[in-house]
């Protein structure tokens, strides 16, 4: 046996392995485990713990004992919500199936053709239109090529709503190059398709096309679907705060706000929603209740000049050794902004959201293990003693096992009732 320090090596082999399509497809079924999978490894380490005079030797030195079986507790199934649509409403079943230029280069011209008369055939049914677009073909993939094209495209006469690229393989140099240009240099709702995820049986391409339709209406500002919101004059903020991986890059601060009684949010990626770079010698937290006013700014005119009168933040990437920090920092220097508008003091929601989680659920019946259907609410037993908080599964897993997301309720001013944090 040979033991490595984990500090003095590093991986390698990695990109070849994940050309090989047979290693992928065979870490994926090793890593997409039935929830009955799960559950006989679980209890086997637990066994086999149990049964080591060493392991059971260190645990007894900290005081501490483990259970051979999971914790089984009652959890309950919020109802469903109805999804407005732009002409109708539904509640969803419990399986729950459901102006461009194009830039492409040579190789796959063909490709593209495919795309726009599938976009064209696809885009009616969701209720879009979509004009025929302007294909430009490029010579060759080279970043600088597509840099070239895609400054001459948007600096022509006619006005580009959305610029789609084709791209081959998974380039991320080209993917960064293309998003840094249209999103820095000449701000322009863009969006990037691997060539790759273009070839496959009809039924597939549908659903890739919808998809990639979807999230163009989204990024040019249209609203998908809808739910019935009860609170009135109400805003929605999510936020996050990306760290770049080494301690001279620069963090960054995103924001996202809804701006209808739908609560409906538009994309980050919109020319509207704030970004702040701080440097790491910098107080984050200083610069959020400033980031968060200018934010109020640009809103309140395209919010009918009606302050919501209640805010709930969702506020992710926090851990739990933060949380006092975001409570008695974070949160002061948000309520600080709204100073700024004259008698103006609306009640406020906090909301942590933890997704990168170990928590695991089962539905248990007649010692069958499934994953619990969406909607599965846990929040109590297994929850903290020292927050308010509970666990919601809010997706439908086809593979493997449902993973919650943990919700910390840290500021309440509203008063809002669990059940209305829950749904």
């Amino acid at each position: 046996m040979v033991l490595l320090v984990p500090e003095l090596t590093f991986m390698t082999g990695i990109p070849d392995i994940r050309k090989d399509s047979r290693i992928v497809k065979d870490v994926t079924r090793e890593m997409l485990q039935s929830p009955r999978q799960h559950y006989l490894r679980l209890t086997s380490l637990l066994r086999r713990i149990k049964e080591s005079p060493e392991a059971s030797q260190e645990l007894m030195r900290w005081g501490l004992t483990l259970d051979p079986d999971i914790h089984r507790t009652q959890g309950r199934v919020l109802p469903a919500e109805r999804i407005n649509l732009r002409r109708s409403s539904f509640v969803p079943a419990e399986d729950l199936s459901w102006s461009k230029e194009v830039v492409r280069e040579a190789s796959i011209s063909d490709l593209a053709r495919d795309l726009v008369a599938a976009m064209e055939s696809v885009c009616g049914p969701i209720g879009m239109h979509v004009s025929r677009p302007a294909l430009v073909e490029l010579k060759d993939d080279r970043v600088e090529t597509y840099a070239k094209t895609i400054r001459s495209v948007l600096s022509s006469e006619d006005k580009v709503q959305l610029l789609l690229c084709i791209i081959s393989g998974n380039r991320e140099d080209l993917y960064g190059a293309i998003k840094k240009l249209c999103c820095v240099q000449s701000p322009v709702p863009s969006q990037v398709i691997n060539a790759q995820s273009l070839v496959g049986p009809s039924v597939k391409m549908r659903s890739v096309i919808q998809k990639v339709l979807l999230q163009m209406n989204c990024k040019l500002g249209g609203e998908l679907w809808g739910v019935d919101i009860p609170l009135k004059q109400l805003m929605v903020i999510g936020m996050d705060i990306y760290h770049g991986p080494s301690k001279g890059m620069r963090s960054v601060i995103g924001f996202v706000a809804s701006m209808n009684q739908y609560v409906v949010p538009w994309a980050l990626e919109n020319w509207w929603a704030s970004r702040a770079c701080i440097s790491p010698c910098q107080p984050l937290l200083c610069t959020v209740g400033e980031k968060n006013n200018r934010l109020f700014q640009f809103l309140l005119p395209q919010m009918n000049h009606c302050l919501p009168k209640k805010i709930v933040v969702y506020r992710d990437g926090v851990s739990d050794s933060q949380l006092d920090t975001v409570l008695k920092y974070e949160i002061p220097q948000m309520q600080k902004c709204f100073t700024t508008f004259e008698n103006y003091q609306p009640s406020m929601v906090v909301v942590v959201v933890q997704k990168q989680i170990s928590t695991n659920f089962y539905t248990l019946t007649a010692e069958q293990f499934a994953s619990p259907p969406p909607g599965t609410v846990i929040d109590h037993t297994v929850t903290s003693s020292d927050w308010q908080d509970f666990f919601l599964l809010a997706h439908c897993s086809r593979q493997g096992c449902s993973i919650p997301t943990r919700y910390i309720c840290v500021l309440n001013t509203a008063n809002l009732s669990c059940e209305h944090l829950q749904r």
